[in-house]
């Protein structure tokens, strides 16, 4: 039971990373290329109103 336990945690916390990864594939791509970082989408916590 503990087992799967840690291995469904372990599954949703994979799934999780994934998700992010993709959803900030912009910002990674600038950041490695050493462009300017891209304005955050406005549903994003990170968005600021100018």
């Amino acid at each position: 039971m503990c087992k799967s336990a840690a291995n469904f945690l372990c599954g949703v916390f994979t799934g999780f990373f994934l998700v992010m990864l993709y959803m900030h594939r912009g910002v990674i791509k600038a950041l490695v290329k050493g462009e300017e970082i891209p304005k955050a989408p406005k549903g994003c916590p990170a968005f600021k109103e100018n």
